[in-house]
């Protein structure tokens, strides 16, 4: 006898589904179980009789398939062994092998991203001349330009006029380079990441019996997060579908990849695209309290697109949903500090805390305000403040003017400058360590930097204001405004960075408190590193949310301008994503929902609870009925921080 799964009478109508059409689609809620749901349609399927090696599963991690398998594994034991599982990727790359002629993969060789990356570099260097290099795409992005566009079906100019704000020039001579990619790529019998789902669709497009033979291999064919699938993905599943039935588990409401080439329409128009489909929904939600769905409920049912949605809590009823606004992003960000440090100091653990942010660039005046006061965090979705290449090296100058000893900071400073290299970096450093303490550095930059007096007048500028941090780290960006801006995209939005190094150290009194609370403490970096290990608060963008949940969650910037984002303005679809984005940072709230929002941008600002904000189209929560929240405004606190006790000391000789 085959065990069974424990279900509730939604889950079980989607596992034990028996009806007339072939393929079905389960509209699976945030926290509605859609992962037990593929577990037991599996096992149903095994008991009616399927062989499990005609059962495929497609997932999107590796860490997805494994999770699956092992808990497919302790239902049924050993014959969850049988079942093909793995992503997308894995299971083209696996059938292409079997018939490499058939595909023209003969003799190919995968190669990773580094690799990939590393060949781009290469033709981007060769293709390049000094002066363009400095403002254009790095290897990375180009490579993740040509990813989306191969995923998106779409030519790559296409993808680059839609999705980026690239110049035209920059657009062409992006397209020559990407074209040399795969014109060396092709000579040298390599195939990247996309390569093997584009050739894949190729093979099973242009021949019938090839298709009709891959399509037979399976009886059924199961997907997890059918929302995340992009059109080349779709074309695959169609292709299997001509024998197989689908079985895919997703939700609509949960679609926020665009940029990436999830395409919404899989799953929203699942029915239209294939005869002899059904759809089923999963509704009933085991992770928040009905307060938080109620609020994510409602957020949906504004739309105009049908989501037809509406969650309800297992675990009942709770605490309802906070809203605060506050005067300006840093008291936003220091309020969420205290609130945490009060929740630890009173028995919580600090894993038991996310806040959510739009982007890497909103977290950081949180960042700096977590630091400050030693609390512990690991930062999931992007570069944090202190890991970014700009800040480092603005830092670096800091450190530098304070110690002629500080080997690690004189060299990164050089090597900021064009025409330094490592050598002449470590000839200099030699000279700097073996001074007497007395002596001034800028002797030795006079001596081994004669010709060079932008060196030298930055030291001495941070020398003058080391009384006045905040000022000198607002000189010191804009004396490596010009050399740093030659080496990093992007420049303006880095610039915001160093901006906000400048703002933060308004709170100290002297620059090397300031460098020693945000360079030598260890809480930024070594957390990071430690954080599986280690309790500490997750620090997330939305995007990388999917899928994590936490019993307190802090969801900040939610203001006009951020949800939906100015860029996303007039596109009616790219509005509806942002919709969803603000849907999946809603409901991964367990107990408690802290939605803050500051109103010191230049879209916003509040005033006793009202707001006026400069974007075209609506605010989300510009219409949210009252009952749904408990809102509180927080008004502009002056100052940044008294004197201490230990000030009695500074006298002392």
């Amino acid at each position: 006898m085959m065990p069974t799964m424990k279900l509730n009478p939604e889950q079980t109508a989607a596992a034990h589904y028996q009806g007339q059409a072939r393929h079905l689609l389960v509209l699976a809620g945030a926290g509605t179980g859609k992962t037990r749901t593929i577990i037991a349609r599996i096992l149903f399927l095994i008991q009616q009789g399927v062989p499990a090696e005609r059962l495929l599963m497609l997932t999107f991690t590796r860490r997805a398939a494994k999770e699956m398998l092992l808990r497919l594994h302790n239902e049924v034991g050993k014959v969850a062994d049988s079942v093909t599982a793995g992503t997308f990727h894995h299971f083209c790359l696996q059938v292409m092998r079997r018939v490499p002629k058939a595909f023209g993969v003969e003799e190919r060789t995968v190669i990773d991203r580094d690799d990939a990356q590393s060949l781009l570099q290469m033709i981007r260097g060769e293709r390049l001349k000094k002066g363009e290099k400095r403002d254009f795409p790095k290897a990375a992005s180009i490579l993740n330009y040509v990813s989306y566009a191969k995923n998106c079906c779409l030519e790559l100019e296409q993808y680059l006029t839609q999705f980026t704000e690239l110049d035209d020039h920059t657009m062409g001579r992006l397209v020559e380079i990407a074209a040399e990619y795969e014109r060396r790529k092709t000579e040298r019998r390599y195939l990247d990441y996309d390569d093997i789902l584009h050739l894949f669709v190729q093979g099973l497009e242009g021949n019938p019996k090839l298709r009709a033979r891959i399509a037979g291999l399976y009886q059924h064919v199961l997907v997890d997060e059918m929302q995340d699938t992009n059109p080349l993905q779709w074309r695959i599943l169609q292709a299997l579908s001509d024998q197989a039935s689908l079985f895919c588990v997703g939700d609509d409401a949960q679609s926020i990849y665009a940029f990436r080439g999830a395409d919404f329409r899989n799953v929203h128009e699942f029915d239209s695209r294939l005869s002899s489909a059904a759809i089923l929904k999963l509704r009933e939600n085991y992770r928040s309290t009905q307060e938080i769905l109620d609020l994510a409920n409602w957020l949906l049912a504004q739309s105009s697109i049908h989501y037809d949605k509406d969650l309800h809590a297992h675990r009942g009823r709770g605490l309802g949903p906070i809203l605060l606004d506050f005067e300006s992003k840093f008291d936003e960000a220091a309020w969420i500090a205290s609130d945490l440090q009060e929740r630890h100091e009173a028995g919580t653990s600090w894993g038991e805390h996310m806040v959510l942010v739009r982007s890497a660039w909103s977290a950081k005046t949180l960042e700096g305000a977590l630091i400050e006061r030693n609390i512990p965090y690991r930062f999931v979705g992007g570069t944090s403040l202190l890991e970014a290449a700009h800040v480092k090296d603005l830092l670096s100058l800091c450190r530098a003017a304070i110690s002629a000893y500080d080997e690690l900071a004189w060299i990164r400073y050089l090597k900021c400058w064009p025409k330094i290299g490592d050598a002449t970096a470590a000839k200099i450093v030699q000279q700097l360590i073996a001074l007497d303490p007395a002596d001034n550095p800028l002797q030795v930059l006079e001596t081994a930097l004669a010709k060079r007096t932008d060196i030298r007048q930055g030291i001495a500028l941070i020398q003058q204001y080391r009384s006045e941090p905040s000022t000198a780290l607002k000189l010191g960006a804009e004396h490596l405004g010009n050399t740093l801006s030659q080496r990093y995209d992007r420049w303006e939005s880095r610039l915001g960075d160093l901006r906000l190094l400048s703002e933060l150290a308004l709170r100290y009194k002297d620059l090397l408190g300031f460098v020693e609370a945000y360079t030598l403490d260890p809480v930024s970096n070594t957390e990071a590193e430690k954080a599986d290990q280690e309790d500490c608060v997750t620090l997330i963008t939305v995007h990388s949310a999917k899928g994590t949940e936490a019993p307190v969650c802090y969801c900040l910037g939610v203001q006009p301008g951020m949800y939906p984002h100015l860029r996303s303005l007039g596109d009616r679809e790219a509005e509806e994503e942002e919709r969803r984005i603000l849907y999946v940072a809603l409901t991964r709230a367990q107990n408690e929902l802290v939605i803050t929002r500051a109103g010191d941008s230049s879209q916003t600002v509040f005033h006793g609870g009202s707001f006026v904000h400069g974007a075209s189209s609506s605010y989300f929560l510009e219409y949210l009925p009252s009952n749904l929240v408990e809102y509180q405004h927080f008004g502009y606190h002056q100052g940044h921080g008294g004197g201490s006790v230990l000030d009695e000391l500074l006298d002392f000789e």
